[in-house]
């Protein structure tokens, strides 16, 4: 089909979202994000414990939108690629998210939540007493413990305790919480800085912002990659303090990509289904954000195998727990069920390219897509709460837990970022790339 748009086409000062016009979905997401907070507060109080990862779970959920919008705009800014321009808006409010992320994530700063998640942080409390009470630090006390045990508890040594005396110099308190703000603050910054150089664009439609921009992001890219990274480790890995894995942080980038494509994609749809973009997204668009959606989708699959065939390989006690954990009771079915449905089903379903045009076929993958990073995500969380809480495999009806804390996290980022679409025009209308973007042919 003929699409050639010019200047003349598009309106003056671009097209602004009237969130009355998707009163329905914006409303039913509010909902959903005042009912889960209300039933969280419930079970933050009730049973803390069990709930943290329920939460956990929600929040790093919603951070891989946030860390997955903030990759794109670097990822175009930085390769200087015209064809996104259409749609870097979308992304650039994803990626803005990260203060209502923050606020939501700030829970987990709570010794009542992070001490049942993560065991190696309930250590470092009785190395820390025992410091002080024998004047020593607490890198020496953890050293003792692993020697010669706890004298006042009359406590064996505990050889297992070594893994946290070599990891102190990174595994300690103090440096937990300092780089749990410095990961919320650098992807703000970035995300806060690259909008800033689109809007001030939109004054005066000068291409120096888009040079700026570039540059920007050339820089930031390492940080951004070391900002992901680690909080993956310390957020994820750290649930298990004697675990790792040298891909971890690579597996976790390609998950927030992938998904955080996906959504682009359902939004750029749902926008369009209300009369706007009409003029400004194509099919050629839909095709090109679906190509990047099947490359990560290979991506991902071959990140996980290599992750999974190097541990195996190895076979090193520390390395296997993880998986052991989850190829065993009830878990082995899901880790069998991700297999297929995170790599079989979308690698053969975009592989078509008519598919990736079709939006009644795009949205059902992307729909099937985005429910399949729920369920990753759970699988890597929600598996170390039984056997770390010391109740078994299985907790009895805590994935109400999981669903509240969902509901409450995702449902309240997705009323917040679909409400904060009206606050500037849904694509940078004086971007001097626009016409290229909008006229683009694969």
């Amino acid at each position: 089909m003929s699409h050639h748009v010019t200047f003349k086409d598009l309106p003056q000062g671009g097209e602004k979202f009237e969130p009355a016009k998707g009163g329905k979905l914006i409303g039913t997401l509010g909902l959903f994000g005042l009912l889960g907070l209300a039933a969280s507060a419930f079970f933050f109080f009730n049973n803390t414990a069990t709930f943290a990862y329920s939460w956990l779970f929600a929040v790093f959920f919603s951070f891989t939108f946030v860390a997955g919008g903030c990759f794109w705009i670097l990822l175009h800014s930085a390769s200087n690629s015209s064809w996104g321009v259409a749609v870097r808006r979308i992304w650039e409010n994803m990626a803005n998210m990260v203060v209502p992320l923050a606020i939501l994530a700030s829970p987990l700063l709570l010794p009542a939540v992070n001490r049942p998640l993560y065991e190696w942080m309930q250590h470092h409390d009785h190395a820390k007493t025992l410091a002080e009470h024998h004047h020593t630090s607490v890198k020496e006390a953890l050293h003792h413990l692993v020697v010669e045990g706890d004298p006042d508890q009359h406590l064996a040594a505990n050889p297992h305790l070594h893994v946290l005396v070599a990891k102190f110099g990174y595994m300690n308190l103090n440096g937990w919480y300092i780089r749990f703000g410095l990961y919320f603050l650098v992807l703000w910054f970035i995300a806060r800085t690259l909008r800033g150089k689109s809007l001030k664009q939109e004054q005066d439609g000068e291409i120096k912002h888009t040079i700026k921009a570039r540059q920007f992001s050339c820089i930031v890219l390492l940080f951004y990659a070391l900002t992901v990274t680690f909080a993956a480790y310390d957020w994820l890995v750290g649930l298990d303090y004697t675990w790792f894995s040298t891909m971890w942080g690579v597996y976790i980038f390609a998950g927030c990509a992938w998904a955080s494509m996906a959504a682009s994609i359902l939004i750029v749809i749902w926008l369009r289904s209300l009369g706007y973009l009409q003029k400004v997204v194509t099919d050629e668009h839909y095709h090109l954000m679906g190509k990047l959606l099947f490359a990560f989708t290979v991506f991902w699959a071959y990140i996980s195998f290599s992750q999974y065939f190097l541990i195996w390989y190895a076979n090193i006690t520390e390395e296997t727990r993880f998986y052991l954990t989850r190829n065993t009771e009830g878990w082995r079915d899901l880790s069998i069920f991700i297999l297929v449905g995170h790599f079989v089903v979308p690698f053969l379903f975009l592989l078509s390219q008519q598919k990736k045009k079709n939006t009644t076929y795009i949205t059902i993958g992307c729909l099937w897509i985005l429910f399949m990073h729920i369920v990753d995500m759970y699988w890597n969380v929600i598996p170390e709460r039984g056997p770390s809480l010391g109740i078994g495999v299985w907790v009895s009806y805590a994935w109400v837990q999981d669903i509240a804390a969902f509901c409450a996290v995702f449902g309240t980022m997705s009323f917040l970022y679909l409400r904060g679409l009206a606050k500037y025009s849904l694509y940078p209308w004086r971007d001097p790339r626009l016409l290229e973007s909008v006229n683009v042919i694969n």
